[in-house]
């Protein structure tokens, strides 16, 4: 009942969106997050999110990245490629 009352739509993205914003944490932020917490930065960074009227409609919109349970040596291997 939560979601179908408050949810308006959900973005699925790839897990090279999840990666890629993982590098975007990092290297911007200098953030190590892990990739369970940057999937809402994925999906914010998506075409399919600035296609949305929520996109259009919204004037501030709010992002939590979360975690630092990752395995640096396979961050470090992500950032690389």
């Amino acid at each position: 009942p939560v979601v179908r009352d408050l949810v308006d739509d959900v973005i699925v993205v790839d897990d090279n969106a999840i990666v890629d914003a993982m590098k975007m944490c990092y290297e911007t932020l200098k953030v190590a997050v892990e990739p369970s917490g940057a999937i809402g930065l994925a999906a914010a960074l998506s075409d399919e999110f600035k296609e949305s009227s929520v996109w259009h409609e919204s004037s501030k919109i709010g992002i939590i990245v979360s975690g630092g349970n990752v395995d640096l040596r396979v961050l470090w291997e992500s950032l690389c490629k």
